[in-house]
């Protein structure tokens, strides 16, 4: 039976070879997609974002504010405004994202014992770029603050300790755990790359059985396996799993490498969790492709099934976050499991014990679309007037 399973795999092979349009889905295609995303977040994260300033006090007091942000790699000053009008006005025109205004009493308030506005404007149309100002912009202005702080009760005949104790009471230790520089190519790459891989198998895997069950290479095989089904899908399997390995060492043994995204656990156990994903996914679109006869309209039932499960998935939105039924519908898609388990692997370094339930789902799914594709082309079969002596 193996001999018959590598014959059948051969001819599979030989289809693949001759489809212009399989080889490049299968190999530059992924390339292609994967070297795109990874230079977009190369800088890993947003720096230099373009901010305004209006000084209207220019004391010593507002140039050391403007020195901070100056020194803030996530911000750049590209215009001095001479009021707020202007400021708002550069934010019309697209030409910051961030500003700063301090107010002509500025100084003289602070030394008169007074409190002062400084305001911050932030563009807040972005999230990833608002949360960066915001974060920076407010740690300069509470580091300025605490330093106004610490001159006034040092001036007040208070120790340095103890003027460090009233200025910050409470002591606060921050320890970032899995992506400590909130790094975006280690947040985001790891789920886009593994997202597109799946799109791939599964756009691969829909023509393979829909309208090829009366054709004479399905026949061919069906003979060879003496009308047993599961070898057929077997040998069909082998060589399209096999240029879903390659591209899954390219994954991880240059692209994450080249781009400074750290693998923390096995690489092993990683490249076969992702393997068994692909097969997984190979699985779901064979599924497809027995269950739909016409190839065009199997093909847009996997693109409808596809398009959902990145934002499904959780990594953009938390999925305890999001209404019960859309929890349900996150539930129903194989890629939240397996984005669930993989961001244990590569970014927690859990052990693979951790990742037991993603494991058992992603086995039921697996049976399941195997199952249903045996049993849908014994029934095309019958339908069909194809008889075999099938045992499957």
């Amino acid at each position: 039976m193996l001999k018959v399973i590598l014959n059948i795999a051969q001819k599979e092979f030989n289809q693949i070879k001759n489809s212009t349009i399989t080889v490049f889905l299968y190999s530059l295609f992924p390339i292609i997609i994967f070297l795109c995303f990874s230079i977009v977040y190369q800088n890993e994260i947003i720096r230099e974002i373009p901010v305004a300033i209006v000084d209207e006090d220019k004391s010593d007091l507002s140039r050391t504010l403007i020195q901070y942000i100056e020194s803030s790699p996530s911000m750049k000053i590209v215009n001095y405004c001479e009021s707020k009008e202007e400021l708002k006005e550069d934010f019309l025109r697209g030409k910051i994202h961030g500003g700063f205004y301090f107010p002509a009493e500025l100084s003289s308030d602070i030394k008169s014992g007074k409190q002062s506005n400084v305001v911050m404007f932030i563009d807040a149309s972005n999230l990833l770029i608002s949360n960066s100002l915001l974060n920076d912009g407010t740690k300069i202005l509470k580091t300025v603050n605490a330093g106004i702080l610490l001159k006034k009760f040092k001036s007040g005949g208070l120790t340095e300790n103890q003027s460090l104790n009233l200025v910050n009471p409470l002591k606060v230790e921050t320890n970032v755990l899995y992506n400590p520089n909130y790094s975006y190519i280690t947040y985001l790459i790891p789920g886009l790359t593994t997202f597109i891989l799946m799109m791939v198998v599964m756009m691969g895997a829909v023509p393979i059985i829909n309208h090829k069950i009366g054709e004479e290479d399905f026949q061919f095989a069906l003979r060879e396996t003496k009308g047993k089904i599961l070898p057929v899908l077997i040998g069909k399997s082998i060589p399209h799993l096999l240029f879903h390995l390659a591209n899954i060492l390219i994954l991880v043994g240059i692209i994450f490498p080249a781009f400074h995204i750290d693998i923390r656990s096995s690489i092993i156990i990683t490249i076969l969790y992702l393997f068994f994903f692909i097969i997984v996914s190979f699985s779901f679109g064979i599924m497809l492709s027995s269950l739909i006869p016409k190839r065009t309209l199997a093909t847009e039932v996997a693109l409808f099934v596809l398009t959902p499960a990145f934002i499904y998935s959780g990594l953009t939105f938390p999925l305890w976050a999001m209404p019960e039924i859309h929890q349900f519908i996150a539930k129903l898609i194989p890629f939240t499991y397996f984005l669930s388990g993989f961001i244990k692997l590569y970014e927690m370094n859990l052990d693979i014990i951790y990742l037991k339930n993603e494991l058992m789902v992603l086995m039921i799914f697996f049976a399941l679309s195997f199952s249903i594709a045996i049993l849908s082309i014994k029934i095309r079969l019958k339908q069909n007037g194809i008889g075999h002596d099938e045992k499957n």
